[in-house]
């Protein structure tokens, strides 16, 4: 529904612009920004803030999709009758509300209705999700549960135009896109009609709600199950679920059973498979660009990136069946069931998001893009800026493209070369443009990573991360080969199936990994005797005269002596 500027939806005055610092909530140990104050004069709205606002935690709170939020003024009356002890604090401002009105409430505002109010042109873009820091807010333990159960949430606006506002503004909406998805409707499917399919395929692809919500009705439709909301209500799990405890297997190492809950084909190649604990129980979480180790039961051990950020519920991986796998993958794509036992690491991380850039650029090849979906549900939770760059053969074997298809255009390209060498995309002139201010992470093919590296750039080499595939390059054309000890005189034959690390390991040497793939460094040793063919990501040119990465790199003569 769209009118001309002459035409108003719906319009009331906004009675106050309010914007808080960080500070301790209540008697916790929480920080919070929940505490605003009214603004005396005008205001800038920018694209992903309010001049003067925090937050106490920017992975929660903030962003692009949750720049604004409005509360109903009215609203507070039914508090106050509801919890009387709690009267002083439930007044204007106390949800931590940026804008305050009466007239808009959730039952009258729409997903993508797009509202002028002085210089800004805002967006409806979500419902708030109610958290438990309201518990304290208020002082009342079943307050964030109340709020969910009532649907007296308030919703957020993104920054369509940045411009100031000012206490006397008139709010007006001027267009209404989803007149049919109030907030209030999108709150009955998300907390009261929760099994309703239709719904939830609808609600997954409303381009203009935020992904965050989006995302959640996606994942809602594919595993038809739902969210526990107690860790959100509530500080801390209602009924607290211990741990999985790992089970110690040879050579010391802890292990977690974990057992196949689902498999989904992500692409005629690629699998994607939900693992969660045997017996039930919370996993340890993990971070954006973490990985896991499969121990299969071939006897093949496997590292696989974790695609969601998980909170312990599940871990999710996906993986490629290799045109000349060596076991592990094809082992996977032939055996692996439903159902299926299988021993993993906890959650390991060499592949980490850069805390201090201002702009994340991904490039992903194929399977590459497994690690940049944890690390793009992080950037959507927190409003960070990046890029993606994905490129694979063609739409029909690129997995994940309806997922990553909801992005924005200026958050993503596809590059498909349909097997055509010369439609290679120009990373030289993507690279040249960036600043120091950006980090640039790469997962795909030794090309890729070659083309990235090489790229004219004004980029400290610290600003680079790159991931790679798989742990052994070119393994059916290796040779053998023996590694000799500097401190024993010890020898050992490596064979062509073999890594320099997994002989050590056999014969009780210990060295510390973690990737596994050449990307961490953490299994970098020297070496004294002997040529080296480098396949590691991680050893600049120098550091390769005298070191290399025993998970991946290979003696190019008869033999090598490292300093052990």
């Amino acid at each position: 529904m769209t009118i001309t500027a002459t035409e108003v939806i719906q319009r009331t005055i906004l009675r106050e612009v309010r914007v808080g610092k960080v500070a301790r909530l209540g008697k916790s140990d929480i920080m919070s920004g929940i505490a605003k104050s009214v603004c005396a004069g005008s205001v800038l709205i920018a694209e992903e803030l309010i001049a003067g606002d925090e937050y106490g935690s920017p992975h929660l709170h903030g962003g692009a999709e949750q720049v604004i939020l409005q509360y109903p003024e009215e609203h507070y009356a039914a508090w106050q009758e509801e919890f009387p002890e709690s009267a002083e604090r439930l007044r204007a401002g106390g949800f931590g509300e940026n804008f305050v009105a009466c007239g808009f409430n959730e039952s009258n505002i729409c997903i993508g209705d797009i509202v002028e109010v002085g210089e800004a042109r805002l967006q409806v873009s979500m419902p708030r999700q109610p958290c438990f820091r309201l518990n304290h807010r208020f002082e009342q333990p079943t307050m964030a549960r109340r709020v969910q159960q009532t649907g007296r949430t308030g919703w957020y606006y993104r920054v369509l135009k940045p411009g100031v506002v000012g206490s006397g503004d008139t709010l007006r909406i001027v267009e209404r896109p989803y007149p049919e998805w109030t907030i209030s409707r999108i709150q009955q499917f998300l907390y009261v009609d929760t099994g309703n399919v239709e719904a939830m395929a609808t609600l997954a692809e409303l381009d203009l709600m935020a992904p965050l919500i989006r995302d959640l009705f996606r994942k809602r439709l594919q595993s038809l199950e739902i969210e526990d909301w107690s860790s959100r209500l509530v500080e801390g799990p209602s009924d607290p679920v211990p741990t999985l405890a790992p089970v110690a297997t040879s050579g010391g190492k802890e292990w977690l059973s974990l057992r196949v809950k689902s498999m989904t084909e992500e692409s005629p190649d690629v699998r994607s498979f939900t693992l969660v604990a045997k017996d039930g129980g919370r996993l340890p979480p993990s971070e954006p660009g973490a990985h896991i180790k499969l121990k299969l039961p071939n006897g093949l051990e496997r590292h696989y990136s974790l695609c969601e950020n998980s909170q312990g519920h599940s871990y999710k991986i996906a993986v490629g069946l290799a045109k000349e796998s060596r076991g592990g993958s094809r082992w996977i794509h032939e055996s692996l069931r439903l159902g299926t036992t299988l021993l993993a690491s906890v959650p390991s991380n060499s592949f980490p998001v850069a805390p201090n850039a201002q702009l994340h650029v991904m490039f992903a090849g194929g399977i590459g893009i497994t690690p940049f979906l944890s690390m793009i549900q992080h950037f959507r939770e927190t409003g960070a800026r990046f890029k993606l760059f994905y490129l694979a053969r063609s739409e029909q074997t690129a997995p994940f493209l309806d997922e990553l298809g909801n992005l924005r255009a200026s958050e993503v390209r596809f590059h498909f070369t349909n097997g055509d060498s010369t439609r290679r995309l120009d990373i030289g002139a993507i690279m040249n443009a960036l600043d120091e201010t950006a980090h640039v992470y790469c997962c795909g093919s030794a090309l890729l990573m070659d083309a990235v590296r090489h790229a004219p750039a004004k980029l400290p080499a610290s600003n680079y991360h790159f991931e790679a595939f798989a742990p052994i390059a070119n393994a059916d054309h290796a040779r053998p080969f023996t590694v000799q000890l500097a401190s024993s005189g010890k020898s050992f034959a490596v064979s062509a199936r073999q890594s320099i690390l997994e002989v050590l390991r056999d014969n009780a040497i210990d060295v510390p990994s973690s990737c596994e793939s050449g990307s961490c460094g953490t299994c970098v040793v020297t070496y004294s005797q002997g040529e080296v063919d480098h396949h590691d990501v991680c050893l600049t040119a120098g550091a390769r005269k005298s070191q290399l990465a025993v998970c991946v790199s290979r003696a190019v003569t008869d033999s090598i002596t490292l300093e052990l």
